[in-house]
């Protein structure tokens, strides 16, 4: 069996590195090859039916990548990708996520879209910020729809504060660069009960592998990547199903579902569908790569 691991091109960091290389030490442990490519090597190319830039046809593509385009072009081909190009965007765009989480009825914080503006206008009337406020009351969460590792995540005070983001005063004078750095952007009530403190859960396959409470001392936030610090934790039956139920709603083969800590129980609050693991192993001692390889070659046999 060989697969194609895909990276993106354009970015690099150690963490990515590493992570891509823990799953073809994996797959070469269970006498699985993979090749690792970067998407600026397989470009989408609609006259021609293969894969760019490898030879033959692959078993599977694992996309460690969010170019949902090329996830779909090697799909159309017939080529099994994990996870699939609709996954990654539904979780790649936390509007999405929610959209799936609220039409399978799973517990969230509530949230609110933005409207839509264009890139070359912005927005300029934000009335509708009024409306966000009277709706979810201060403090409020502020997130971009594209994004990882806790950034571009803002907790507002007031209608100053929230009108800030958007370089504006309350009087729609603008007053500097705009923080926020997208037009696509989404509101959050602010889960105090929740505050600096998470839950990580992994799912592979439909089932979950292992779980990390993550916990901040300084920030409201508690992704790792910022500070947050990892520990074991043993999810209960009512906080696995949820996972698994939300791993389902965005129809991700592995994914990392975050919890928030609910007045009224755990709620979701982001589907990751690239999470990071390194933390994970560290905490638990599970493999996620270990699981990811095991998954797919199980899928892959049964075609």
């Amino acid at each position: 069996m060989h697969g194609v691991l895909i990276t993106n091109g354009f970015f690099w960091s150690t963490k990515f590195d590493e992570l891509g290389d823990m799953l073809v030490c994996s797959a070469n442990e269970r006498g699985v090859n993979i090749t690792k490519m970067e998407n600026t090597g397989c470009l989408v190319d609609t006259g021609l039916m293969s894969v760019p830039g490898f030879r033959g046809r692959p078993d599977f593509v694992i996309m460690w990548d969010k170019d949902v385009l090329l996830a779909e072009f090697l799909e159309k081909q017939g080529i099994p990708v994990f996870n699939s190009s609709r996954a990654i965007a539904i979780c790649d765009d936390k509007r999405k996520t929610h959209l799936e989480l609220m039409s399978h009825g799973l517990p969230m914080p509530r949230t609110i879209f933005a409207p839509m503006t264009y890139d070359n206008i912005g927005f300029t009337n934000l009335v509708f910020l009024n409306r966000v406020a009277d709706r979810l009351g201060f403090p409020l969460v502020v997130k971009e729809a594209f994004g990882s590792f806790g950034q571009q995540v803002h907790l507002v005070h007031d209608k100053k504060e929230l009108y800030a983001l958007f370089g504006k005063n309350t009087k729609g004078k603008e007053i500097g660069e705009p923080i926020l750095q997208s037009n696509q952007v989404l509101f959050q009530e602010y889960i105090k009960s929740s505050k600096g403190n998470d839950v990580r859960i992994q799912v592979v396959g439909g089932d979950v592998i292992g779980a990390m409470y993550r916990h901040s001392e300084t920030d409201f936030r508690a992704n790792v990547s910022i500070g947050g610090e990892p520990e074991l934790y043993e999810p209960d039956d009512d906080e696995m199903w949820l996972a698994k139920q939300a791993a389902h709603a965005v129809g991700a083969d592995f994914c990392g579902v975050d919890l928030l800590f609910g007045e009224e129980g755990m709620i979701v609050c982001e589907v990751n569908s690239n999470a990071h693991f390194k933390s994970l192993l560290q905490a638990t001692g599970v493999n996620t790569a270990d699981e990811i390889i095991n998954h797919i070659v199980r899928v892959c046999n049964r075609r």
